[in-house]
């Protein structure tokens, strides 16, 4: 299953060679090369997501009694993240905890531990909206920071394994984010960036390698 995922008005159209003209014009060539030739089943299918939703129950005084809210009633994610049903099953560890040590656990002690099993993946997420300009909201030193280096990252993780996988981890809720920041890894960008400087662009598939800088003629200004 192929899902390619668009933002602010840049969206995969649903027709199939305009599907593929949207893949292919992906910055790694790497996800039309292994779809090139392939026969799909069906004409691509859209779905579209307005914004992702939180909801602080752990901040009111007061909550009925009797109700149970969890998984996207309490958070709902961009999807492109993949990270929904994770943190759902964060919170029912969360709501076993607490049942194996209370029979009627209280709503705020219930609220408050999900809430520290959403947060995480919630600014990874609101995070890397952030990153696009036309997404509105307020932008800290922090998420302008890791919004600059995060490319980076992508760039060098491409080709560097190490990096791919400490990326997949996080990504996966497995490690926490700030593993990413450590000082072997920011050197491993780096040089991983250096290096991508360095190498030809890829083309996409079915077109002839893209020329070197030093090769590449120079277009006129417009």
């Amino acid at each position: 299953m192929l899902t390619i995922a668009g933002i602010c008005g840049d969206y995969p159209p649903t027709d199939p060679a305009g599907f593929g003209d949207f893949v292919a014009a992906l910055p790694s060539g790497d996800i039309a090369a292994a779809t090139a030739g392939a026969e799909p089943l069906d004409d691509p299918v859209p779905f579209r997501f307005p914004a992702s939703v939180r909801h602080r129950y752990e901040r009111l005084d007061r909550f009925p009694a009797g109700l149970l809210v969890i998984g996207d009633a309490v958070c709902s994610f961009n999807p492109v993240y993949g990270q929904g049903m994770t943190v759902a099953a964060a919170q029912a560890m969360s709501l076993r905890g607490l049942l194996a040590r209370h029979a009627v656990p209280d709503a705020r002690r219930y609220f408050r531990a999900i809430a520290a099993a959403i947060d995480v993946p919630w600014d990874i997420a609101v995070g890397a909206d952030l990153a696009f300009p036309q997404v509105p909201g307020k932008r800290s030193a922090k998420v302008r920071l890791v919004n600059a280096y995060m490319p980076r990252l992508h760039a060098a993780a491409a080709h560097d394994q190490a990096l791919a996988a400490a990326l997949i981890r996080v990504i996966g809720l497995k490690d926490r984010p700030e593993g990413l920041l450590r000082p072997d890894r920011l050197l491993r960008v780096l040089r991983g960036n250096l290096a991508g400087s360095r190498r030809p662009i890829p083309a996409p598939a079915g077109q002839a390698p893209a020329a070197t800088p030093a090769e590449r003629p120079v277009q006129p200004a417009r």
